[in-house]
């Protein structure tokens, strides 16, 4: 098998802002658990420094809003098509690529839980929230370093395939965490 080393960056972000100057919407795509990323989704050109074969560019906003005086946050993971690309189009580095975005909604599904516990408990103040999403935002750094090293950037097909199942199962047992449409009455 080709040794293809893949490039990933992780961009996350407690924010206050709607949408990242210079992006369109359609340059960002939330995580669907119906849609699966596509070669034609990496529309960015590698920088100059750029290693590897591909580079996917994901983020796990995490907007705080009020209702009623009680702090609530939307937390989406989105892969970023201008700043993702690719030099090489194989299958098994377009699972590896997919696996980082999935991985992104696996940490957002730990912080909506982390959210809620807070909200059960009574916490109302956004700093924090904050404090604990930063911690989540931080460990879900070290994860996908990790998978990177352990499966050498997708060339290692058994490591890539113990990945995969451990994030699948990761998302399945978060599943009541998944992202939720909520609709404001006023």
């Amino acid at each position: 098998m080709k040794k293809s080393l893949s490039f990933f960056l992780l961009f996350v972000s407690i924010c206050v802002c709607a949408q990242p100057a210079g992006h369109s919407p359609a340059d960002l795509l939330a995580w669907n658990e119906f849609y699966h990323l596509r070669w034609d989704d990496f529309r960015g050109q590698p920088g100059e420094d750029a290693i590897g074969d591909a580079g996917t560019a994901v983020q796990i906003k995490a907007k705080p809003f009020r209702i009623k005086n009680v702090v609530r946050y939307d937390v989406v993971a989105l892969f970023n098509r201008r700043k993702s690309w690719s030099r090489d189009q194989s299958p098994a580095l377009l699972d590896h690529e997919r696996l980082h975005f999935d991985i992104a909604e696996l940490y957002a599904r730990k912080i909506r839980k982390r959210i809620a516990q807070l909200h059960e408990a009574g916490v109302n103040d956004v700093k924090t929230y904050n404090a604990e999403i930063e911690e989540l935002l931080t460990e879900s750094n070290e994860v996908d370093y990790q998978y990177d090293i352990e499966t050498l950037h997708g060339a290692l097909s058994r490591q890539q395939a113990e990945w995969s199942q451990k994030v699948k199962t990761g998302l399945k047992k978060l599943e009541q965490y998944r992202k939720a449409r909520y609709t404001v009455h006023s």
